[in-house]
């Protein structure tokens, strides 16, 4: 059970996160992108059967005979929510696994620091929101069976800021899984974590491959045919992950588990926005 290093924990003291935006509303912290029932006046369209009666616009109906309704700014809560893919993908190699442990806590203490409250969700097939603190101490054990597994949505609440740490190699349909967790939510990052293997197998090894989540088996002779089909099947799923992101109006970065996590900061993290200097 990888558990975050002291490392990982110190970098906290010289990050804040950097998703959240400057400007704050009268209600809640941070303003989002959707309209909602924030007291700050946003829009106004034609009323349909079903709105508020409350929400019409008088003023505009008397000047124009137009029957229209006000729009308000979705306020986010101060709430940022860490979703963790719990999947046993995420611990085919030690390094992959304790990147991202070591990420779900700095971007946790970074939202801390930045005086939002942090929540770590662990994506499994039975979701369970682990105390920030206990995380940092004992870590989490990846043994879920799906990655990224849509039992979490039972514990999203609306209006926070979602950061799902994982990496993407979701057997069902990606971009329903992605819009589920951008559904009310205040802004959406999608952090990918993949090992050296992941990310660039090398050829003419002889493999004993089991999948992490069903256990099937699979002898495999890692050649340039075979290099070069994974290589286009993950080059397939980042496109998507991309695509989707960019529609989402989410922030998308990959990490490889090579290198320290300041390394990482400094040549990813900050450059994407995810973290800002303290």
């Amino acid at each position: 059970m990888p558990a975050p290093r002291p490392s990982a924990l110190a970098l906290s003291q010289r990050y804040a996160l950097g998703l959240v935006g400057a400007r704050r509303g009268p209600i809640g912290e941070q303003l989002g992108r959707s309209t909602g029932g924030s007291l700050e006046f946003e829009d106004r369209r034609a009323w349909r059967v079903g709105d508020d009666v409350r929400r019409i616009d008088w003023r505009a109906l008397g000047r124009t005979d137009q029957v229209l309704v006000r729009l308000y700014r979705d306020e986010i809560a101060p709430r940022v929510e860490l979703v963790l893919d719990g999947s046993s993908s995420m611990a085919t190699d030690p390094d992959k696994a304790q990147l991202a442990v070591d990420l779900a806590a700095l971007l946790a203490l970074a939202a801390q620091g930045a005086g939002l409250q942090a929540a770590l969700l662990v994506a499994s097939e039975r979701p369970e929101s682990i105390p920030i603190d206990r995380f940092l101490a004992h870590g989490i054990e990846f043994d879920a069976r799906t990655s990224l597994s849509r039992e979490v949505e039972t514990l999203l609440r609306p209006g926070a800021l979602r950061i799902a740490i994982s990496d993407f190699f979701v057997r069902a349909e990606l971009g329903a899984r992605l819009r589920s967790l951008a559904a009310r939510a205040g802004g959406l990052a999608c952090v990918q974590v993949l090992s050296t293997f992941d990310s660039d197998p090398a050829s003419g090894d002889a493999l004993r491959l089991t999948d992490a989540e069903t256990r099937e088996g699979l002898d495999l002779v890692v050649d340039a045919a075979a290099r070069k089909r994974y290589l286009q099947r993950l080059a397939r799923l980042n496109r998507e992950l991309a695509d989707e992101c960019s529609r989402l109006a989410a922030t998308q970065l990959s990490l490889v588990a090579v290198g320290d996590l300041e390394a990482q900061c400094s040549a990813r993290l900050v450059p994407t926005g995810v973290l800002v200097p303290r």
